[in-house]
């Protein structure tokens, strides 16, 4: 019970940080809400006596900690106006940065993969959704629209699609693919602001089905999702999962990406969108390497796994919600 109840506790500090994040009206408050986050989730994440946990919750410690001391500097050094040291684009491009470091976006990446690997999927989930969004806020507030933002969006594109290719790990293919939607969301924030929102709503609802779906097997690697013996309905739900994931029209996740290619073509960012439709065209190769796997429905799934047999029970809600995008486009069309 009085772990239940500290687990209740923790979470609900983690939620209500991150409000507090999006309803501040200054910074000190942003960074109080950020600091409250941290050492809400660190708990939450390291539940049980396990070296794996240990190390990946000093890793999220230590690497949000000298993001949060830049970040509070910069705070600062804004407050008590010392202008005569940095310029105001300077001090945001400061912010931007060490929220850069609390996303995990190249090329501040290298703790993301390795504290992913590290943890059950529970905590991946909420690490690739729900603790994205505070900085993600305060980088729209900091972000300019200049050749070094754009740089680091290329960048992030495309170390998530290339550096993802040589993995059979799931949770750091999918960390890998957080990094170039990451630098897609921050095109959003560049080109419109509330698109933003939008993109995050719609990738978080992908993560949070692809994660639970991942949980229910206990998938880690790739060659256990043919192993393993999963229905076929639940196949059919992974492979829409994971082109919607990619991207790939007419799924769900196809949706924001159209709108922010939209907003690109009509800010003339060209060469950017070119490098970003082509990273993420990379992407689909480690997704397809999985899809691989399922489309091998039965062939190669061992007599020993067949316990789920006799559930008649499909999961079709993944199904449906993938599926919302032809609809969007037909009620779009009738407006």
């Amino acid at each position: 019970m009085n772990k239940t109840s500290s687990k209740t506790l923790f979470l609900s500090m983690t939620i209500m940080s991150t409000l507090m994040v999006l309803s501040s009206s200054n910074w000190i408050t942003i960074w109080m809400g950020m600091e409250i986050n941290i050492m809400s989730f660190i708990p939450l994440m390291y539940k049980s006596k396990n070296s794996l946990l240990s190390q990946s919750s000093m890793m999220y410690f230590l690497t949000q900690s000298m993001a949060s001391m830049i970040f509070i500097i910069m705070i600062l050094v804004n407050m008590y106006g010392w202008n005569n040291l940095y310029k105001n684009t300077d001090m945001n491009m400061i912010i931007m940065l060490s929220m850069m470091m609390k996303l995990g976006m190249p090329p501040f990446h290298m703790w993301f993969p390795e504290m992913m690997n590290k943890m059950n999927w529970d905590m991946c989930m909420m690490l690739m959704t729900w603790q994205k969004i505070a900085p993600m806020y305060c980088v729209s507030l900091s972000i300019q629209n200049n050749m070094i933002n754009m740089s680091f969006i290329a960048l992030s594109t495309l170390s998530g699609a290339i550096l993802g290719l040589n993995h059979t790990s799931i949770r750091k293919i999918m960390s890998y693919s957080s990094m170039n939607h990451m630098g897609w969301i921050m095109s959003c924030i560049l080109m419109y602001k509330k698109l933003w929102m939008m993109y995050m709503i719609l990738y978080s609802v992908m993560m949070i089905m692809f994660s639970l779906c991942m949980k229910k097997y206990n998938i880690m690697y790739i060659n256990q999702l043919n192993i393993k013996y999963i229905p076929v309905m639940d196949k059919i739900n992974m492979l829409i999962m994971m082109l919607s994931i990619g991207g790939i029209p007419p799924f769900l996740g196809f949706l924001p990406k159209w709108i922010a290619m939209e907003y690109m073509i009509m800010s003339n960012e060209i060469m950017l969108l070119l490098m970003m439709t082509m990273s993420s065209l990379i992407t689909l190769s480690y997704y397809l390497r999985m899809i691989s796997y399922l489309s091998m429905f039965m062939s190669h799934s061992q007599k020993w796994n067949f316990l789920s047999l006799n559930n008649k029970k499909n999961n079709m809600y993944m199904f449906y919600i993938n599926m919302i995008l032809p609809m969007i486009m037909l009620l779009m069309n009738f407006m």
